[in-house]
């Protein structure tokens, strides 16, 4: 009887309320039922209690043994699961560690069978291993390391002590396979093909194009990379990512291959590459290889640009001067497309660099008076509360040269306005023309450019930099071979009609004066086109005494320049000036410093750095052509010519920025003596 009254035998579900609840429910009904037969009959009524009693007794048995079997399946079940853990745990490809603390006290049979006869037991984790040691500091957080060969994501439950190993290495291999066969296009380019083969026989042409064409073919099978000619100046590149590593790990030595071994025939040419990767889209691959080409031939040409969308660029070459490659003829057809879209706005601003130089005002000037050849207003911009004193001098002798009721847009002293005013004057109509500059970062009207980007010309003579303009302009005029951006804006205003507006002897003066501070007196970066511009300016009445008078410099600019140079060490050719990290000294003593300092035998490159009035450090780099000092200050955020860069650096000390260049210039040097 205890065995058919034993409840507590029954099933877990079969003691809860709703199933008691229901027992009594059934319980009533087989008592009414009972009380009903014993009012129709005692012994009718005995009976049914009799079988009542047997039916709750059958079931009541029915109910234990069905919880017996259900609770012995249970266990079977938990035993089989406590069992497949225990197995998962010393045979899956998981690595376990137990931790008390830092130190190890136990290790599961699969890790333990990679670390093979190692014993990490009773050791202190962090210090036997710092690579787990660092991937348990990320607690709560999966990290991926290389560990024993083989790539693992880790993770650290710091409230177990238990650290987690899930060997992901095919995942790795895949995904690196997977990188390593993404499609990478390029575009190649030879800068100086059509003035090298000028006046050639096609007997000699054809050998030239040949030398190149098997040169690039033999460097490209090397790297199993596809190359197919497109033009005799063109040619395009195709392969995968991890021929494109290696061909980098080479510092693509076909640039400087091709450059020697066509200078020993007497035709030196130089190729110029944009390569892209990254991209799905075999269109837009093709597009951005186009445009990372565009910029190796805006910083000179002979070097190679590598890039991806979202990433930044990688420069390859560069290490010779730019040869001369631009024509009359395009100079003539870039002054065609400028007076056209001069013509088509209501008004021009010309816009110089920040505390701009004598070829920025000059430039600007010159192309004020081009707008005046097409019966156009224009303005010249600048920021006079930031200028040098040969700014301020060259604006004084313009405005003394105004009538009285001189007119805004009309004449050229009150034309000369601040970025304010012209954010007034400014219509969706209007054209900027920014000069002597290329970068957002460094013009003088920030606010004017961001109205006016979609109407916008640059003209230029430096190097193109990656991080340059955020919107891409209807024009550049961008030449690195020139000597200033004053030259080439000479040369412009040659092909324009001016009867009717003739340049006058100010404009020329400031325009020649450009051309003479960025030759330094005609000794750098000077060709045949410097001096025909030089000359043209001349023969408009330039006036060099009054550039002389304009270049004059306070007694207090000479002492501080003096200073630099005293300061400075020579180190491997290269002499450096560090300024007093609390002095400030102009920009411009900061320039002319370092290029006196290369005027003494034995210095290759010039690095001049000071505190500028803003903060910042600023630098100021020069060489002679055989060091360039153009991707020096690129590493260090600034950029330039070979021969003639800067850079500013925020949140450093004169002497921080001093350990920063030397590093730069030491991975320079390394970089060189790889090639």
């Amino acid at each position: 009887m205890k065995t058919f009254l034993n409840i507590g035998a029954l099933f877990r579900y079969q003691q809860s309320k709703t199933f008691i609840m229901s027992l009594s429910m059934a319980a009533v009904v087989t008592l009414l039922s009972l009380i009903l037969a014993s009012m129709y009959s005692v012994l009718f009524g005995f009976i049914w209690f009799i079988l009542l009693l047997l039916m709750a007794a059958v079931l009541i048995r029915q109910l234990i043994l069905a919880s017996q079997d259900s609770e012995s399946y249970l266990d079977e079940l938990t035993y089989r699961v406590k069992n497949g853990q225990q197995e998962a745990i010393l045979k899956m490809p998981l690595g376990i560690i137990l931790l008390d603390g830092d130190r190890v006290v136990w290790v599961n049979p699969y890790l333990q069978e990679l670390l093979k006869e190692r014993d990490l037991i009773g050791s202190s984790l962090s210090e036997e291993e710092p690579e787990l040691g660092e991937a348990m500091a990320k607690e709560d957080e999966e990290s991926t390391i290389d560990w024993l060969g083989r790539s693992f994501v880790v993770d650290y439950q710091a409230e177990l002590g238990a650290l987690y190993l899930m060997d992901s290495s095919e995942n790795v291999a895949l995904k690196q396979d997977l990188d390593d066969h993404r499609l990478v296009t390029g575009i190649v380019s030879v800068d100086n093909y059509e003035e090298v083969t000028e006046g050639m026989l096609d007997s000699e042409t054809s050998k030239l194009r040949t030398e190149v064409t098997g040169q690039l073919t033999d460097w490209a099978q090397k790297y199993r990379l596809y190359v197919r000619r497109l033009s005799p100046i063109s040619y395009l590149l195709m392969g995968y990512q991890e021929d494109l590593k290696k061909a980098e790990d080479d510092k693509f030595s076909i640039v400087k291959i091709v450059r020697e071994a066509t200078a020993q025939q007497n035709s030196p040419l130089t190729l110029s590459m944009g390569i892209a990767y990254g991209e799905q889209d075999i269109n837009s691959l093709v597009q951005l290889a186009q445009t990372n080409l565009d910029l190796a031939l805006g910083r000179g040409g002979d070097q190679v640009v590598v890039k991806a969308e979202d990433a930044p660029a990688r420069f390859y070459g560069g290490t010779t001067n730019p040869m001369e490659k631009r024509t009359r003829v395009r100079a003539r057809v870039i002054s065609q497309t400028v007076s056209e879209l001069i013509d088509q706005a209501d008004q021009v601003f010309v816009v110089g660099h920040k505390m701009p130089d004598l070829d920025a005002v000059g430039s600007a000037m010159g192309l004020w008076r081009f707008s005046q050849t097409r019966e156009k207003k224009a303005f010249v911009v600048v920021d006079e509360e930031n200028i040098y004193s040969d700014i301020q001098s060259l604006l004084k002798a313009v405005r003394n040269t105004d009538p009285e009721d001189a007119e805004p847009g009309v004449n050229l002293g009150a034309s000369v306005i601040a970025e304010k005013d012209a954010l007034e004057r400014a219509t969706d109509r209007s054209l900027l023309i920014l000069v002597d500059h290329a970068r957002e970062a460094l013009t003088g009207a920030p606010e004017l450019l961001h109205e006016l980007d979609e109407h916008l010309v640059v003209v230029d003579h430096h190097r193109l930099a990656e991080n340059g303009l955020t919107e891409k302009p209807i024009l550049s005029y961008i030449e690195p071979y020139a000597s200033s951006t004053s030259e080439l804006v000479t040369e412009l205003l040659q092909y324009q009609n001016q009867k009717g507006a003739p340049i006058t002897r100010l404009e020329a003066t400031a325009m020649l004066g450009g051309i003479q501070v960025d030759t330094k007196n005609f000794v750098l970066r000077t060709g045949s086109r410097t001096f025909d511009a030089a000359s043209y300016l001349r023969a408009n009445g330039a006036d060099s005494e009054l550039i002389q008078s304009f270049l004059k410099e306070k007694f207090s600019d000479f002492k501080a320049r003096a200073e630099l140079i005293s300061a400075a060490e020579v180190k491997n050719e290269a002499a450096i000036s560090v300024g007093d990290n609390e002095k400030v000294y102009p920009g411009v003593i900061t320039a002319q410093a370092a290029d006196e300092l290369l005027q003494i035998e034995g210095v290759k490159a010039s690095f001049v750095l000071t505190k500028r009035d803003d903060g910042r450090v600023g630098i100021s780099a020069r060489s002679n052509g055989d060091f360039n000092v153009q991707t020096v200050m690129e590493d260090l955020g600034g950029g330039g010519h070979l021969s003639n860069a800067a850079t500013q650096m925020a949140d450093v000390t004169t002497q921080e920025a001093y350990e920063k260049l030397v590093q730069a210039i030491e991975g320079q040097e390394e970089e060189e003596a790889a090639n």
